[in-house]
């Protein structure tokens, strides 16, 4: 395929989020500019067919600015990882119109606040409480905006929230899909909940299970930029999990100018759980360019001493675009 500009979720992906008003947002994948919609309909929506028009004649989509960035700098992107997993699956690259990749944004109801978040994302931001009537609320969301989905041929299933494991959505998709022994289901979480023994249940029917846990920091730093979390449950949940033998375990960290100085401690505590090779498992990416945690606003020095401390790091795969995101 002579096309540098591919990208097989443009084709086989689609991403769902949902606000707490119930208003449904889709793309091709959680990175691209989302669009208005009403339902899932994957073969037949506007914005979707028009990114593929694009893609097929070799463009850059400006929907996918977050691609093109990353890999400008030198990073890996979600594009050239899913590309690379189609080479490492034996799946052909290509332009038919079929599901194997969704990425789905549970509802918005989270417990914590973390300092890289926002309302859009998170209940307790919002301001929306307590969580125990958030959760009673559900039942005025229904799922009609899934009944167009075809999960028959999907490979890959990515949770992500709110907080995923903090209510049953999850589950509910999870038994929509007949054929689970043939998914790789992915889960990004704060690590504060966890599963119920009916999840667990279809975790182990699963091709494979990988939460990663999105931590930025251990200890008192961890709850101080996830309040009101705390480290020692949550810790203990990373660990418990880390011993289930049909789960991969890894960690998912965001990085600005408020914790540079604690990757070390992070990398090196889950360098301490067994089968954790950090080199392999331990994933660092760079906060939203549009917060004010980015690293646009750090002065010479402050941005000096940030790469000398990252300079620890320079033998893992993220280095590269984590350094050249703090040349501003």
């Amino acid at each position: 395929m002579e096309n540098n500009n591919y990208c097989p979720l443009i084709f086989h992906g689609i991403y769902a989020e949902r606000s707490l008003n119930g208003k449904l947002s889709i793309s091709p994948c959680c990175l691209a500019t989302q669009s208005a919609a009403d339902l899932i309909d994957f073969d037949g929506n506007t914005y979707l067919s028009s990114l593929r028009t694009e893609n097929k004649s070799n463009l850059r989509s400006t929907a996918c600015k977050p691609c093109w960035d990353l890999e400008d700098k030198g990073g890996e992107s979600k594009r050239k990882v899913t590309i690379n997993w189609y080479k490492d699956n034996n799946i052909i690259q290509d332009y038919l119109i079929k599901l194997y990749h969704v990425d789905y944004n549970t509802l918005p109801i989270c417990n914590a606040k973390c300092v890289i978040c926002s309302p859009k994302y998170s209940s307790t931001w919002a301001s929306v409480s307590p969580n125990d009537r958030i959760l009673k609320d559900l039942s005025k969301f229904d799922h009609k905006h899934l009944d167009l989905i075809d999960f028959d041929d999907v490979k890959q299933l990515y949770f992500n929230g709110g907080e995923p494991l903090l209510t049953n959505e999850h589950y509910l998709v999870l038994k929509k899909i007949n054929n689970l022994a043939a998914v790789d289901i992915m889960y990004n979480t704060n690590g504060s909940c966890y599963p119920s023994t009916k999840v667990l249940e279809l975790w182990k029917i699963a091709k494979s299970v990988t939460i990663f846990f999105s931590i930025d920091g251990v200890g008192q730093r961890f709850e101080e930029t996830r309040t009101p979390l705390k480290w020692d449950k949550v810790s203990a949940n990373i660990e418990k999990i880390n011993n289930l033998s049909y789960v991969d375990v890894q960690c998912s960290y965001t990085i600005g100018k408020h914790n540079v100085y604690d990757l070390e401690d992070t990398v090196n505590w889950f360098a301490k759980l067994s089968n954790f090779n950090t080199l392999e498992k331990f994933h660092v990416h760079y906060v939203n360019p549009d917060h004010a945690l980015y690293f646009n606003t750090a002065s010479a020095d402050e941005l000096s001493g940030f790469k000398k401390e990252l300079s620890k790091f320079n033998n893992y795969h993220w280095y590269s675009s984590i350094y050249n995101s703090m040349t501003v």
